[in-house]
C-alpha cells in the first residue's frame, strides 16, 4: 500500500497492526473512527467480532474497503480478496492430482473459528470427497503460525499414522510441519501443501523452489489494488462492490517463471520510484529557477522576504524528515523492547511458579514437623477439653495447608508434563458411591438433601483412583460451600455418547448439580483458568485458592476426559465430568495392572463437623458470662476456628458473641448491642470493610468500636480499613496479647468519656476527637430538643426518640453507650444544669426555678439537686450569688 501511495500523493495513510488480536482491532478501528478518516481499509483479523465495529463505522457515513476476509454482514462499500472457499477447491483437485485418487491426508487448520480457514476447508473437502479412496486422517489447528504446523505434525509422528500428503492453510504452518517431518524421518517423502505463495527468501515461492514445499497456492491480498479503490470512491468515480482476486498454484512447473516475473517487477517498480524521484528533482529544480527569475526581477523587500520563506519551508521540511525518521526509530525500538518486555514476563512467571513449587516442597517438612507431635500429643489421656480443642484446631488446619501445598505441586507437574496416569480397571460407581459417603456427614449438618442417582449397578472403566478421588472431593467440596443450608446437591451418573476432540465414542458422564449461588455468565470461560476467582457483587471475591479447578481439568485431561461447566446465578451450577469407556485413548504406560495404594483425602477437611462444633462451641456461654456488668463483644468471623481462639483469648474478661458474616453480625447486635465489635475483612455475603461503613454511616450503632482483623495488611489496605471508619487494625497472625490490650484500651477509652458526661453533660468542651462527628452531632442534637422541653415534666425517652428519628430502644442504647446514663438520668441531669446556671445568675427563688425547669414540686426538685451536688438549691445559690 505505501509503494502505491507513490502515485497517489494527495492521499495520506494511517496504519494500525492489531498483532492478531481480535480486541486490539476493534480498539484500533474505533480510534480512527473518532480521529475524523475519510475512509477505512481493514483486514479483519475475525470476521465475526468485527462485524460490529465496521458495521458501526460504515453507518457513521465513513466508507469502508474490506480486505482478505469479509465481515458477517454487508455494511461495508467494497470487498477486496481471494475466494477462500475457491482456494480450497483448487488445493483439493492439486492434492487428488497428486495422490492419484488414493491416499492418506493431514489437514492443518489455521483458527478453527475464522471464516478463512472454514471456507478453505469446505472447499478442499468438496474435492476430495469425490474420491472414496482419499480420506483426512487427522484435522488440527496450527493457530496460522510456523510452531502451531511444527506441533501438529509432531503428534501425528508421534501417533504413527500413515499419510501421504500435508495440506496445510498457509505456508508458515506448511515450513513448520516439513521442519518436524525431516526432524524425525531425515527425508521428505510426502507431499506438503501450502497457501499464501509470498515472495522473498522466507516466502512460499522460495520454499517450492527448495522443494521443501510440493506446491503453494497464490494468495492476494490486493493492497495495490485497495489504494486505487480507495482514490475512486473518495472522488465519487464508478467502482464494483465485489472485487474478487484470482489464485493460481505455484509448483515445481512454474515458480522459477513466476520468480523472474516477480523479481522484474520488483525492478521496475524500483526504476519507477526512481524515475518518481528524478521527475521530483526536475520538477525543484524548475520551480527554483523560476524563483530566483521572480527574486532578480523583484525589488530588494521582495527578494528577502522570499529568501526567508524558503529558508522557513526547507527548516520545516527537514524537521519533519527527521520526526518522521525519528518516529520510524522510535517504533522499531518499541517493537524490540515489547518482545523482550514479553520474554522477561514469560520467564519471570516461570520464575515464580518455580519458586512458589519449590517453597511449597519446602513447607512438607515443617508440615510433617507439626503434624507428627500433634497427632502424638492427642493421643494423649490427659489433656483438659480445652487443651484438646486447640490441639485439634491446629492438627486440623496444617492437614488444610499440606493438602493447598500438595495441590500447588501437583499444577507444577501437570505444567511441565512430570504428571503421570495410573489407571486401572475399577468400578466407578462403587468408587463415586464411596467418596460421597465421606460428606454424608457434612450434608447432614447443613440439613442438605444430599443423593447419588444412577441406573447403573455398575461401571467399569479405566481411571486413577487417586487423581479421581481429588476431583470429586475439589468439585463436592465446591458444591458444599456454595449450597446454603436446606440446599440440594445430586451426583447423576449415565452412560451416554460423547465427542472427545472430534471423535464421539461412549463415554460415562458423572453430573455434580447444586443449588448454590450459582457463577455469573461472565466468569464461566474463565472458571478453569488457575489462581482466576469468582467476584460478588461489590467487588468481593469468594474464598478460595484458584487451584482446585484447574487442578481438576489437568487431571480430566491425563485421563482425556471432558470437564465442563453450566450455571445459573441463583439457581445453581452443575459440573460435567466425562470419561471415555475402553482403553484405545489411553497409551500403554499409563494404565497399570494391579489395585495401587493411594492417599485419600483426610476426612477432618472434607466435613464440617469439627468447624460447626467450634461455632457452637463459640455461641455456648461460659459460667462467667452469667455477670451481665462486663462488657459484650461481637466477634464477627467466618472462619469457625479463628472465631474460637479469639473468644478463648478474650472470655475471661468479657461477654462474647459471635457472626459468621456482615449480615449475620447485624442481625445480632440489634438484638444485643456490644460495647466492642471484633470484625474480619474477608467474609462472604457481606465483608467488613462494607459493615464497618454501614455501621459507622448509621446514627444508631456508629458509637460502637470497631476492630478489624484480617490478612490484608499492606499500608494501603490498613489505610482502606481506617477510613472505613474502623477505630482498630490488626493484621494476622496476631499476637493474643496484643489483642486483649488493644480491646481494653478502647473499652476503657469509651468508659472516660461516658465518666465525662456524668460529671459535666452539659460541657461544651468535649474532646470530639475520642468519638465519631455522628455522636457528637447525636449528643448536641438530644441537648437542644431537651433544653426546648425544659419546663416539660413528663418529657421523657418517648418523646426524645420521636423527635430524633429512632425508636425507644435505640435511644436508650446510645444514650447509655456514650454517657453511661440512662435516658431519663440524662434528662434530668440537663434540668438540674439549668437549674444550677439559673441559681447563680437569675436571683429567681428555688420554687420558681423548680418549676421553670420541669420538675413536678420544689420538694423533689431539692431532693434531686443535692444528690448531683451534695449541696441544697438555697445552699448552692448562697455559696454562688456574685460579690
Amino acid at each position: 500500500m505505501q509503494n502505491e501511495l507513490l502515485y497517489y500523493p494527495n492521499l495520506e495513510i494511517k496504519i494500525r497492526d492489531a498483532e492478531n488480536n481480535s480486541q486490539k482491532q476493534v480498539q484500533d478501528i474505533n480510534e480512527l473512527a473518532s480521529s475524523g478518516i475519510d475512509l477505512l481499509i481493514v483486514s479483519p483479523n475475525e470476521s465475526e467480532p468485527l462485524t460490529k465495529v465496521v458495521s458501526e463505522v460504515f453507518r457513521k457515513g465513513i466508507p469502508v474497503i474490506v480486505i482478505d476476509r469479509k465481515i458477517e454482514s454487508e455494511d461495508y462499500t467494497a470487498f477486496i480478496g481471494a475466494n477462500n472457499y475457491k482456494l480450497g477447491r483448487e488445493a483439493g483437485r492439486y492434492a487428488v492430482k497428486l495422490l492419484k485418487g488414493r491416499g492418506n491426508i493431514v489437514e492443518i487448520w489455521g483458527l478453527k473459528g475464522s471464516s478463512p480457514a472454514r471456507d478453505r476447508h469446505d472447499g478442499f473437502i468438496e474435492e476430495i470427497s469425490k474420491y472414496p479412496d482419499i480420506h483426512i486422517i487427522k484435522s488440527s489447528s496450527g493457530e496460522w503460525d510456523f510452531s502451531g504446523g511444527r506441533k501438529v505434525m509432531e503428534d501425528i509422528l508421534k501417533s504413527g499414522e500413515t499419510f501421504d500428503l500435508v495440506f496445510a492453510h498457509n505456508d508458515f504452518m506448511a515450513l513448520g510441519a516439513y521442519q518436524a517431518y525431516v526432524s524425525e524421518k531425515k527425508k521428505k517423502d510426502v507431499f506438503i501443501l501450502g497457501v499464501d505463495g509470498l515472495p522473498g527468501k522466507d516466502g512460499g515461492g522460495q520454499a517450492v523452489m527448495d522443494r521443501k514445499l510440493d506446491a503453494t497456492l497464490l494468495y492476494p491480498t490486493g493492497g495495490r489494488f485497495a489504494i486505487s479503490l480507495a482514490w475512486d470512491i473518495l472522488n465519487h468515480k464508478p467502482y464494483k462492490k465485489e472485487n474478487e482476486l484470482n489464485t493460481l498454484v505455484i509448483d515445481s512447473t512454474n515458480v522459477q517463471a513466476l520468480k523472474s516475473q516477480t523479481d522484474e517487477i520488483l525492478d521496475l517498480h524500483h526504476r519507477i520510484v526512481s524515475s518518481r524521484q528524478i521527475l521530483d528533482e526536475q520538477v525543484r529544480k524548475f520551480y527554483s529557477q523560476q524563483f530566483w527569475l521572480i527574486i532578480a526581477i523583484s525589488s530588494l523587500a521582495v527578494v528577502i522576504l522570499l529568501v526567508s520563506l524558503l529558508f522557513r519551508a526547507f527548516r520545516n521540511k527537514s524537521f519533519a524528515n527527521r520526526k518522521l525518521e525519528s518516529q520510524k526509530q522510535e517504533i522499531s525500538l518499541k517493537n524490540d523492547e515489547l518482545i523482550r518486555i514479553s520474554n522477561e514476563l514469560e520467564e519471570a512467571t516461570k520464575a515464580k511458579l518455580m519458586f512458589f513449587t519449590n517453597i511449597s516442597h519446602e513447607f512438607r517438612t515443617p508440615l510433617t514437623l507439626i503434624i507428627g507431635p500433634l497427632e502424638n500429643l492427642l493421643a494423649s489421656t490427659n489433656l483438659s477439653i480445652d487443651q484438646r480443642n486447640q490441639l485439634e484446631m491446629m492438627l486440623r488446619n496444617a492437614h488444610r495447608l499440606l493438602r493447598l501445598i500438595n495441590q500447588l505441586m501437583d499444577l507444577r507437574k501437570i505444567d511441565d508434563e512430570k504428571m503421570k496416569l495410573h489407571a486401572g480397571y475399577f468400578d466407578i460407581i462403587s468408587f463415586t458411591r464411596d467418596i460421597k459417603s465421606a460428606f454424608d456427614e457434612m450434608a447432614g449438618q447443613k440439613s442438605i438433601a444430599f443423593s447419588l442417582q444412577t441406573d447403573v449397578k455398575e461401571q467399569f472403566l479405566f481411571f486413577d483412583k487417586d487423581k479421581m478421588d481429588k476431583i470429586l472431593f475439589n468439585l463436592l467440596s465446591n458444591a458444599f460451600k456454595f449450597t446454603p443450608h436446606s440446599g440440594k446437591i445430586d451426583i447423576l451418573i449415565r452412560p451416554l455418547s460423547h465427542n472427545f476432540a472430534g471423535i464421539t465414542t461412549d463415554a460415562l458422564e458423572i453430573e455434580i448439580r447444586d443449588s448454590g449461588s450459582g457463577i455469573p455468565s461472565i466468569h464461566l470461560e474463565r472458571i478453569f483458568e488457575r489462581f482466576y476467582q469468582v467476584e460478588q457483587q461489590e467487588g468481593n471475591v469468594y474464598q478460595g485458592t484458584g487451584i482446585g479447578l484447574p487442578l481438576s481439568k489437568g487431571f480430566i485431561d491425563l485421563h482425556k476426559g471432558d470437564l465442563n461447566v453450566s450455571s445459573e446465578p441463583g439457581v445453581g451450577t452443575s459440573f460435567f465430568i466425562y470419561l471415555q469407556l475402553g482403553k484405545e485413548h489411553l497409551k500403554e504406560v499409563d494404565i497399570i495392572a494391579f489395585d495401587n495404594e493411594y492417599d485419600r483425602v483426610d476426612k477432618s477437611i472434607v466435613t464440617v463437623e469439627d468447624e460447626e462444633s467450634a461455632r457452637k462451641e463459640v455461641e455456648v456461654s461460659s459460667p462467667e458470662e452469667i455477670y451481665h456488668d462486663r462488657p459484650l463483644l461481637l466477634i464477627i468471623e467466618d472462619n469457625a476456628d479463628v472465631a474460637a481462639f479469639i473468644r478463648s483469648c478474650l472470655a475471661d474478661e468479657y461477654r462474647v458473641m459471635t457472626a459468621s458474616n456482615g449480615n449475620e453480625g447485624f442481625e445480632k447486635m440489634y438484638l444485643d448491642e456490644p460495647d466492642l465489635i471484633i470484625c474480619d475483612v474477608m467474609m462472604p455475603v457481606m465483608d467488613g470493610l462494607e459493615f464497618t461503613h454501614k455501621l459507622k454511616s448509621d446514627i444508631r450503632t456508629c458509637h460502637i468500636p470497631v476492630i478489624l482483623l484480617t490478612a490484608r495488611s499492606s499500608h494501603e489496605q490498613k489505610i482502606e480499613g481506617l477510613e472505613s471508619g474502623a477505630d482498630s487494625y490488626i493484621a494476622k497472625p496476631f499476637n493474643s496479647k496484643h489483642l486483649q490490650v488493644r480491646v481494653k484500651r478502647l473499652i476503657e477509652s469509651r468508659q472516660k468519656i461516658r465518666k465525662h458526661y456524668q460529671q459535666d453533660v452539659l460541657s461544651q468542651f468535649v474532646n470530639e476527637s475520642k468519638i465519631s462527628q455522628l455522636d457528637a452531632n447525636f449528643l448536641k442534637k438530644c441537648s437542644q430538643i431537651i433544653e426546648k422541653h425544659m419546663m416539660d415534666a413528663e418529657y421523657g425517652v418517648e418523646q426524645l426518640g420521636a423527635e430524633i428519628g429512632l425508636s425507644r430502644v435505640h435511644v436508650y442504647r446510645k444514650v447509655k453507650h456514650l454517657t453511661g446514663l440512662s435516658v431519663s438520668e440524662f434528662i434530668r441531669n440537663m434540668k438540674l444544669k439549668k437549674a444550677a446556671s439559673l441559681l447563680s445568675e437569675s436571683g429567681k427563688t428555688v420554687a420558681e426555678i423548680s418549676y421553670e425547669t420541669g420538675f413536678s414540686s420544689p420538694s423533689y426538685f431539692s431532693k434531686c439537686f443535692k444528690d448531683l451536688y451534695n449541696l441544697s438549691p438555697s445552699e448552692y445559690q448562697q455559696n454562688n450569688i456574685p460579690r
